[in-house]
């Protein structure tokens, strides 16, 4: 099956399963494996997206984040060709607007920019759980950004986004993620 034609299927989905009290159950299970992790424990400045209705849930994530005093630093695509993106520093005060993705995104024109940091979540629609291939959203911005900012790399991956093989073709510009989590296991 072609990236696309995946990708909304995918995203339909997810979005029945939004809703559903095991989706809040999954997302639960998926932040406790995380945060028994030594990624976890060892990173201190964390990138991560807001998250949107059908990807799992990063708001409890991203106050377990401040609460044991991490830096956290939230994706903001740019408006260029190159489809590049940067990580902005998060904290209680920050302005939040709407990207065009319809993604939280930090707008305030002074936050600290750091690509440099310990450990990246990345969101995706599909992953292959053998390969560690990542399905995303068609941007690119992910792969680019690991291409030139290399770091390490999670996902959380719910029962809805995990394939035992990947159901699409995998490019050389996909960029595999370190470590999958999923509601029963962490996959190194």
């Amino acid at each position: 099956m072609n990236k696309q034609d995946l990708r909304k299927l995918q995203i339909e989905k997810l979005k029945a399963f939004a809703d559903k009290d095991e989706k809040k159950l999954e997302d639960q299970l998926l932040l406790e494996n995380l945060m028994k992790t030594d990624l976890w424990k060892n990173s201190q400045s964390i990138g991560v997206t807001s998250s949107l209705p059908i990807e799992v849930d990063t708001s409890e994530l991203i106050a377990r984040l401040w609460e044991e005093g991490k830096d956290v630093y939230l994706a903001r695509a740019n408006d260029d060709l190159e489809h590049s993106q940067d990580f902005l520093q998060y904290t209680y005060q920050s302005h939040l607007g709407k990207s065009k993705f319809g993604v939280d995104e930090v707008i305030d024109k002074n936050a600290k920019i750091n690509n440099q940091l310990d450990l990246v979540i990345v969101p995706g629609l599909a992953f292959d759980l053998g390969t560690h291939a990542r399905l995303g959203f068609g941007g690119g911005y992910y792969d680019r950004f690991l291409a030139k900012y290399p770091t390490k790399t999670v996902a959380l991956v719910n029962s809805q986004m995990a394939f035992e093989r990947a159901a699409w073709k995998i490019e050389n510009t996909d960029i595999p993620i370190d470590v999958i989590i999923t509601p029963n296991k962490i996959i190194d």
